[in-house]
């Protein structure tokens, strides 16, 4: 059986990551670059990792700088910061056959059903990533900690497809858990990414200072739970030991430096409509009251606007 072949849109920390683990598996994988491009051209990929370092020579790299050039694949995985999602019909219609598979291994909720609707999809599938890594330079990514996959579907049928995508990230040494509800997945990545991604760039500050004072793990354990009841009015059963484990790693990990962060200590816009106001807007629609997380958003709201001028 011939193995998948897979397409990379937005090659940086996390899809130039999961791309290279894949293809050290054997897949043919084509990567989209940005900025990058001439530079992994002639140097390729590198990533520093926990596990072990390993690279992409130039030579084997399958780089590009516009997806048009990339040939038809089975699988998109989409590691775009939402920020840029207004851009993903135009880079993605180019790639699918009628049976492509499109996984977005984005933060936040609702990418989904957008995407589906504009690409005209039964189905689209969602990616969260349990991982700490950084790109710290052209084509360098520095893979700190974690790396656990949840993978689950939105739409009509599909697992099948994302049974066989899963298996392919395992034989590459991913770890990897399928849900059967991609929603309930994306609620359980915002219960840490609400408090940590924001109040780290609220603060400027790495996880490990964070957790170092009481107050205000806290105020992170506080907003947990107004996501929790968020998740619950909609739906999805979020365990409330899953909080407390989720401090409890969160204070052993290495320090880490949020995504978000990153974001605005490099003066980009940081990802707030789909990790923070549609998770505000499901909860008002559902009479569920988030003060401190409303709070929290306004305060990143104003960031931003003084960081992307």
């Amino acid at each position: 059986m011939e193995k998948n072949t897979y397409a990379v849109i937005g090659s940086g920390a996390i899809g130039g990551y999961y791309g290279a683990r894949l293809h050290h598996s054997g897949h043919n994988v084509h990567f989209l670059f940005n900025t990058d491009y001439q530079f992994v051209c002639e140097n390729g990929l590198k990533v520093d990792s926990h596990y072990g370092d390993f690279s992409i020579s130039a030579d084997q790299l399958n780089a590009y700088d516009s997806s048009q050039s990339i040939p038809k694949v089975d699988v998109v995985l989409v590691a775009l910061k939402t920020t840029q999602n207004g851009l993903l019909e135009t880079l993605i219609r180019p790639l699918l056959k009628p049976k492509t598979l499109v996984v977005l291994l984005q933060n936040g909720i609702g990418a989904e059903q957008d995407l589906s609707a504009k690409l005209g999809l039964k189905h689209i599938a969602g990616g969260l990533c349990f991982i700490c890594s950084n790109k710290i330079g052209p084509g360098h990514i520095n893979h700190i900690d974690y790396g656990r996959l949840t993978l689950g579907v939105y739409g009509e049928s599909g697992l099948p497809a994302l049974n066989d995508v899963a298996n392919d990230f395992r034989e590459s040494g991913v770890e990897v858990d399928v849900e059967n509800s991609i929603m309930d997945a994306r609620w359980k990545k915002l219960l840490w990414n609400v408090p940590f991604n924001g109040l780290s760039s609220v603060l400027d500050t790495d996880t490990a200072q964070m957790m170092s004072c009481p107050e205000m793990a806290q105020l992170a354990k506080a907003i947990m739970l107004e996501v929790r009841q968020a998740a619950q009015a909609t739906g999805s059963e979020l365990e409330l030991s899953l909080i407390d484990t989720m401090l409890t790693n969160t204070a052993k990990m290495k320090p880490y430096l949020t995504s978000m962060l990153l974001d605005k200590r490099n003066n980009r816009e940081m990802e707030l409509q789909y990790m923070y106001k549609n998770v505000l807007d499901i909860a008002a629609e559902k009479g569920v009251a988030m003060p401190k997380t409303e709070a929290l958003y306004q305060q990143l709201s104003f960031i931003n606007r003084l960081d992307v001028r």
